[in-house]
């Protein structure tokens, strides 16, 4: 018979595990099937950007930007969606360098967190949503499709010091690329097959790289202010066509450009610009990897009934 004492620790550790399991629960691809069983996740989604991507093809590269955006400074938690609210301390990341002006598709992740709610109220976090809508654009797009399991939960901060300093600049050279991403405990070969989001979207002239190609971009802005230079020659479909322009030397911004730097990146480069299954695969691996990037679970953190802002 256990003594009273052991009882006691046995009890306190049963307490703890589930304490445990609770707060750091498991991601799951039928997370929500008790919860909501009627709930079509993905079909909302697809819903809301078949009517988006006809109004706006540009809109799944700005989805899938958003998504990275949010994972890359402190996990996929919905953090980036946070407006500022200064009586809750929230200090938007939106107004972080590198999104200030630049992040697009928080409309469109609203339309769909609507539904969703309408569907099934307070339960589906908004993280999950972004991470659903990151996947369904890139499919839609001609892209792969990867496997992303659901139970996120919503930040309550926003990490805008964080955004300023660990997302990658386009003008980064390889060795401050494979640094930003080591951070992130990607290696540099997941770092080569994420750069190749850059099949879809474009960006402002004043990223691009080539001092020639720049004034083209600028001279063509100053007859319409929104113009933008695409990131590859075929922006609009997500393929293996940006590896093929950066072999050409055609690669719109620095950092895209470095990943010829002689070694085991240019021979990645080389093989994904002849081989498209094999980028296609090696990107859905990265990205399910990215997608689970220091999420919250359990009791952690919360389910937003706005994505903008605090319940």
């Amino acid at each position: 018979m256990a003594s009273p004492n052991a009882a006691h620790y046995s009890f306190l550790l049963l307490a703890l595990l589930l304490c445990c399991s609770t707060a750091y629960g498991q991601l799951s691809k039928n997370y929500y099937d008790n919860a909501c069983p009627s709930l079509d996740l993905t079909g909302i989604v697809d819903s809301v950007l078949a009517s988006e991507l006809r109004a706006d093809p540009r809109m799944g590269a700005s989805l899938l930007r958003l998504f990275f955006h949010d994972c890359f400074p402190q996990g996929c938690d919905a953090s980036v969606l946070l407006v500022n609210d200064t009586a809750r301390g929230i200090d938007s990341e939106q107004n972080a360098g590198p999104n200030k002006d630049s992040l697009r598709g928080f409309a469109v992740i609203d339309k769909i967190k609507e539904a969703v709610e309408y569907n099934c109220s307070h339960t589906v976090s908004c993280a999950d949503i972004l991470a659903v809508t990151a996947r369904e654009a890139v499919i839609f797009l001609g892209g792969p499709s990867w496997t992303v399991r659901l139970g996120r939960r919503d930040s309550l901060n926003a990490f805008k010091d964080k955004a300023n300093t660990d997302l990658p600049d386009p003008t980064f050279t390889l060795q401050q690329l494979e640094k930003a991403f080591r951070n992130k405990n990607f290696s540099p070969s997941e770092m080569v097959a994420l750069s190749g989001g850059h099949s879809i979207g474009s960006v402002r002239c004043r990223f691009v790289a080539d001092p020639v190609r720049k004034l083209q971009c600028q001279n063509m802005a100053l007859v319409d202010p929104s113009h933008m230079e695409p990131l590859d020659t075929t922006s609009l479909a997500f393929d293996n066509r940006y590896y093929g322009d950066v072999v050409n030397g055609t690669g719109v911004l620095g950092s895209d450009r470095v990943l010829m730097d002689k070694g085991e990146r240019e021979k990645q480069v080389r093989g994904y610009s002849s081989n498209r299954d094999g980028f296609f695969n090696d990107f859905s691996n990265a990205m399910v990897r990215m997608s689970e990037m220091n999420v919250l679970t359990g009791t952690q953190g919360q389910i937003r009934i706005d994505c903008k802002r605090l319940n």
